[in-house]
């Protein structure tokens, strides 16, 4: 038997590594329970809680999490939810923790629609798992109640109803990977496209229209609560710098702990409190200084978001502020995530700052999405009420500002927006006196 040595380099994720990352995406009211929990079994740990901030009486629940808590469950309320809904299929449908928790990780980017709000690959890294276990969870995922949750688009939301309603055929599937051209009425091509005729893609139309393109939205979404904002925006000498919100950060401090400690068991053990308290310590100041370095990074390449809204938003990834800052994709993502920033524009969520691009790959010389919605809904904004603008004639004016969508793109946006068809606006015109 031959025993060949191989010597290899890894990263491996310690404790203290793990409890910095939690530590990280923590908002600031979970941030001041897990303090006031520290400092309930750490003699050399004091925290002094925010002015205005009720005091987490010791022994209560609120002072003391449970580590059971279930960050699906706790989202439930009155009324039937959709992450509860899932969460207790979850339960079921995987045993293994590992699964679980990538499970999971799927379910905090559902949007109201039912549909995925990140891509494979964002959640695979984000878990540290290979797209491919994430992809096969996925799966998975998509065969929970009802059909048509956790799809990407909207062709595979309809795709995932009529396999589940078996009217999902060869030719029913081309149609739906071409609904632009459905939208478009371009009924022969279609038909060419899936070696049928005409009066079989509006039989599959009838079909279509009979699935649910947001099957989330029969589920309420649990209002969040109000919570004071992290960080602030100020005008200064130098132009926009953004500071840390204090009123609502806790204040840390490490002693020397009790008296005199005993016997050298006690004196060893009060020595590791030490090191304790002061690494905890030293761990909340770097989720302070990597919020601040996050902020003033999109502020600085958001200026004219800012100034002008989101008409001037540029596409902003956080692959490019990983980049720039030197961090991982994952923990720029940990920063932002339920971050609040107080704005001249109303206190808004970090994330509102990162937006696509409109083609992929043109980078921050495009458009973003962002600027386009809102270009679409300016457009309708300044119409004359009385004859409302067709979305040809919206793709003509966005052409004239130097913006090329294709109509059903506006239709797109304008469904986004909540803006009824031309048709509809007209209808809703009052009757001349």
């Amino acid at each position: 038997m031959n025993v060949v040595q191989r010597q290899t380099q890894g990263l491996a994720m310690t404790a203290r590594m793990q409890a910095a990352l939690r530590i990280l995406q923590m908002s600031h009211l979970d941030l001041v329970a897990h303090l006031a929990e520290q400092a309930l079994e750490n003699p050399c740990l004091e925290v002094s809680l925010p002015e205005g901030l009720p005091p987490l009486p010791s022994g209560t629940a609120a002072a003391r999490p449970d580590p059971d808590w279930d960050p699906v469950a706790a989202l439930e309320g009155e009324k039937p939810s959709l992450y509860a809904h899932v969460g207790r299929q979850i339960a079921l449908a995987f045993p293994q923790p590992a699964a679980q928790r990538v499970a999971l990780a799927f379910v905090e980017t559902l949007e109201p629609t039912g549909w995925l709000g990140a891509s494979v690959e964002t959640v695979a890294r984000d878990v540290g798992v290979p797209v491919a276990v994430a992809e096969a969870v996925l799966g998975r995922l998509q065969q929970l109640e009802p059909a048509g949750l956790f799809a990407r688009n909207l062709a595979e939301c309809l795709k995932l109803q009529a396999a589940d309603k078996g009217l999902l055929t060869w030719e029913l599937s081309v149609i739906l990977d071409n609904l632009g051209m459905l939208a478009e009425g371009r009924i022969e091509e279609l038909a060419d496209l899936c070696d049928g005729t005409p009066a079989d893609v509006r039989a599959a139309l009838v079909s279509i229209r009979g699935l649910d393109p947001k099957p989330g939205l029969a589920f309420s979404m649990p209002e969040q609560p109000v919570q004071p904002p992290d960080l602030r925006l100020v005008r200064g000498e130098e132009g926009w710098q953004v500071e840390l919100n204090r009123s609502i950060l806790p204040t840390l401090r490490v002693t020397a702990g009790p008296g005199s400690a005993g016997d050298a068991a006690a004196r060893a053990w009060l020595s590791s409190a030490q090191s304790r308290a002061r690494w905890l310590v030293r761990a909340v100041e770097r989720r302070q200084a990597t919020l601040l370095l996050t902020a003033a990074f999109l502020v600085r390449h958001q200026d004219a978001f800012i100034e002008a809204g989101p008409a001037a938003l540029r596409p902003l990834s956080t692959e490019e502020a990983a980049a720039e800052l030197g961090l991982h994709p994952s923990t720029i993502s940990r920063a932002v995530a339920h971050r609040m920033i107080e704005t001249p524009r109303g206190t808004l969520p970090l994330k509102a700052f990162f937006s696509r691009a409109f083609t992929p790959g043109s980078g921050a010389d495009g458009p973003s999405q962002d600027a386009l919605i809102a270009l679409v809904g300016r457009i309708v904004a300044a119409e004359d009420a009385a004859n409302p603008l067709s979305d040809a004639e919206i793709v003509r004016r966005a052409e004239a500002e130097g913006a090329r969508l294709a109509r059903r793109t506006v239709a797109k946006y304008r469904d986004m927006l909540g803006i009824p068809s031309s048709y509809d606006r007209r209808k809703r015109m009052p009757e001349p006196a």
